[in-house]
């Protein structure tokens, strides 16, 4: 197996926002042989022409992806969609925008792909129910808009803000 093909192919579906398991692999077009796999792991580490091709290790399957078109962010939730529940994958990057930005999240983000959740709505509801995500608070916009924050990272009136803004101030102040 050419190990450029392989780093290709990698990067096509990093292209379309998706990770390559170690199961897809074996599967065609590619058909690496599963006592070869390992080897190949290691030369898409070593290799200088395959720097951005990367690895990422689940409960029971490899990933691999290209950082050149898929962020960590994005890595983590595309990953945790494959290894985790969907609620947990919520919960999950909720606190991290929480912490790290700090914003509240959208819920229609979980509309669009790689989430595509027709029920967000009634997901919602069993989250904010859920004493396991009592951090977990919904905030509306004037407009109607909902957004989720965690209340260990932000406090209400933060997270109102920057949902109203979002929502409604910008277009009010050009």
């Amino acid at each position: 197996m050419n190990i450029e093909i392989l780093a290709q192919s990698i990067r096509e579906a990093s292209k379309l926002g998706k990770l390559i398991s170690k199961y897809e692999l074996e599967s065609e077009p590619l058909k690496i042989k599963a006592s070869k796999i390992e080897r190949v792991i290691e030369e898409l580490k070593n290799s200088e022409k395959t720097k951005d091709i990367d690895i990422i290790r689940g409960k029971t399957e490899v990933y691999f992806y290209s950082k050149d078109y898929i962020s960590n962010t994005y890595r983590d939730v595309l990953f945790n969609l494959k290894e985790k529940n969907i609620q947990e994958v919520i919960i999950d990057l909720v606190r991290k925008e929480s912490q790290l930005y700090p914003r509240p999240t959208s819920l229609e983000i979980f509309k669009l792909s790689p989430f595509n959740r027709d029920d967000i709505e009634d997901l919602i509801d069993e989250i904010i129910k859920n004493k396991e995500y009592i951090d977990i608070k919904i905030v509306e916009a004037s407009n109607g808009a909902k957004y989720l924050f965690s209340d260990t990272y932000m406090i209400f009136g933060h997270a109102k803000g920057l949902c109203e803004w979002v929502e409604v101030g910008q277009f009010e102040n050009p």
